[in-house]
């Protein structure tokens, strides 16, 4: 990449050679301390250690060569000054940084290239599974976090260069969907039936199965042995109860399509444990045969566990003792169905943390197996709860799990009460699909600005707010340049900029130019927050420019240049980080 900071790399790399210094060590990194300095060099102790010299020796040198660097013909620092005890400050030139703000602008894709961003073994092709939707049953507020993290992960992977697999991975054939069924039956709903009565029925089923202890209600035995023979029989494919549940299977796959849509979130395959119904037999029975499985207490297990552990690593059990298979089988079959079919470089699993020890147990599992083309990188996302007001698990008002569908329609509801209520000039607009944009975009920010192993407080409120770090607030950021463009004729950014800027302008354009950094710190630690931060930060610096600028009615047409440029490439760059994160923007607020 052509970028600032790699031709500034590529010159003290220079630099470093014609001096005997260590090559690998030349690279400027963002300074720690943004009020002293832009960029800061911090190898001259390394360098002074292979050298046995004295940091400020070094540092000192350094600095009288790096002082007079050019980029592109201009002098690339404005500051070059070592420090005690072997540092090295720097701060950018305003023209050199306008400059690359220019071509950052100018170019379609703001001048990020995956290729030069990532390192040289990164994948071609990630598989991602996220969603865990489970058939006839309604997406509740824990499906929230994986959905959204995950759709995140997959949009940054698209917008470094990499191609991405993304399922579901559906609970389509377990016990679930005997009891369904067989709850269909005895309402007489079988031969007609709505993603409405499946919604109903299967929570009524399961209580009659297991029976409340705390409510006195004893399980209902023989609807239990049904259900279990039921979901037999789907397992083996017998009618009339296979075509009972591909009905089923169909009709939640169009409705989660749906409710996945209303939260910008997509899927490649909608595949579940059914689809490889037909490996799991023969896959164990090749695993004990080549020696990798063996019986245990009449049960089938692969030993995972390795030297180094420091924890208790309980074998993965693949067949249980009455040759049932188990969530484990299912997971291997999945792989080595995935491995066969896609071929993917890296499998990323945004699963709720509570599975990190199934899911590690089936990864070291699957490469024992041999189940793997080659060693492939696996790697858990491991997602912390979303919890309401003291810290226990979000519920709905009676105490049961909240419905997703009711989290998103009270999300709209207030944010449209919110924009009523402030007297916002919605005029020329649809009020509604305004109010969905905003409730949404407060409840994903509010999920995804958090980092994806923390859990996390839920609350709306604070959510829908226009102030703060919210997903409102950036949206309000974009609405405010928005309007700035509409009274605006346009400006030439291609104008040589030749003023001096104050620091808040400096400070923006500095961060613009490290948006790639961003970027590539959220991939290298599967964390969609480090671009919310980003963006809350930006956000909070253009509108401290706002409010000290007097942009429209500025007189002075080269400084005015300088303020449209500002609004120019914080839209930009603001708006193609919310397309990672697959929040929509409304026109007005």
């Amino acid at each position: 990449m052509n970028t600032l900071v790699s031709k500034i790399n590529s010159e003290l790399k220079r630099i470093f050679v014609d001096n005997g210094y260590n090559e690998t060590l030349a690279f400027i990194s963002s300074s720690n301390r943004e009020e002293l300095a832009d960029y800061q060099i911090n190898s001259c102790f390394s360098i002074a250690k292979e050298l046995k010299k004295n940091p400020m020796e070094v540092a000192d040198n350094l600095s009288s060569l790096i002082k007079d660097i050019q980029i592109d013909g201009i002098k690339a620092f404005s500051f070059c000054e070592s420090c005690k005890p072997g540092f090295i400050n720097l701060k950018l030139n305003d023209k050199v940084l306008f400059l690359n703000i220019r071509d950052i602008i100018t170019d379609d894709n703001l001048f990020i290239n995956g290729e030069n961003i990532l390192p040289k073994d990164a994948p071609k092709c990630i598989l991602l599974d996220y969603g865990g939707a489970n058939v006839a049953k309604p997406l509740h507020v824990g499906h929230l976090r994986v959905a959204v993290i995950g759709e995140a992960l997959k949009r940054l992977y698209n917008r470094l260069g990499i191609k991405t697999i993304s399922d579901v991975h559906l609970g389509d054939f377990g016990l679930q969907m005997g009891l369904v069924i067989e709850g269909l039956k005895d309402e007489n709903k079988v031969d007609n039936f709505t993603t409405g009565d499946l919604e109903i029925i299967y929570p009524k089923a399961s209580l009659r199965a297991k029976g409340d202890v705390n409510n006195n209600v004893e399980p209902d035995i023989d609807f239990s042995n049904r259900a279990h023979e039921t979901t037999k029989k789907i397992q083996d494919g017998i009618e009339p109860e296979t075509s009972i549940w591909k009905r089923i299977l169909k009709l939640s796959i169009e409705d989660l399509k749906k409710r996945y849509a209303e939260l910008n979130v997509f899927f490649d395959y909608y595949y579940g444990e059914s689809t490889v119904k037909d490996i799991m037999g023969p896959m164990v029975d090749e695993l004990i045969k080549n020696g990798i499985a063996y019986e245990s207490n009449g049960a089938y297990v692969i030993d995972v566990k390795n030297d180094t552990d420091k924890k208790e690593m309980p074998p993965c059990i693949i067949r249980k003792s009455d040759g049932a298979v188990l969530y484990a089988t299912s997971d291997l079959a999945t792989i080595k169905y995935r491995e066969d079919n896609f071929d993917a470089d890296e499998y990323v699993y945004v699963v709720d943390k509570r599975q990190s020890l199934h899911l590690e147990q089936c990864f070291r599992a699957s490469k024992k197996a041999q189940l793997l083309k080659k060693d492939k990188k696996f790697y858990h996302v491991a997602v912390g709860t979303m919890n309401g007001p003291g810290g226990k698990p979000f519920k709905s008002r009676d105490g049961g799990v909240l419905k997703l569908e009711v989290l998103i329609n009270d999300a709209k509801e207030k944010a449209l009460k919110q924009l009523i209520d402030n007297n916002r000039d919605l005029s020329g607009i649809d009020e509604n699909d305004t109010a969905r944009k905003i409730g949404i975009a407060a409840l994903k920010y509010g999920d995804l600005s958090n980092n994806p192993t923390r859990d996390y407080i839920f609350d709306i409120d604070k959510f829908l707010s226009f102030q703060g770090n919210t997903g409102p607030y950036i949206l309000y950021t974009l609405v405010r340049i928005k309007s700035i463009f509409d009274k605006l004729d346009n400006i030439n950014i291609n104008a040589v900029l030749n003023i001096d800027c104050d620091d808040i302008i400096h400070k923006i354009f500095l961060k613009a130019i490290r948006y790639e950094e961003v970027l590539l710190e959220a991939y290298n630690n599967y964390d969609p927050s480090v671009i919310c931060k980003y963006i809350y930060e930006l956000s909070n610096d253009f509108n401290s420019f706002y409010h000290d600028h007097s942009i429209i009615n500025e007189k002075d047409n080269s400084k005015k240049e300088i303020y449209i440029i500002i609004c120019n490439v914080v839209d930009r760059l603001i708006r193609d980080a919310l397309s990672i994160l697959a929040i929509e923007i409304p026109d007005k607020m």
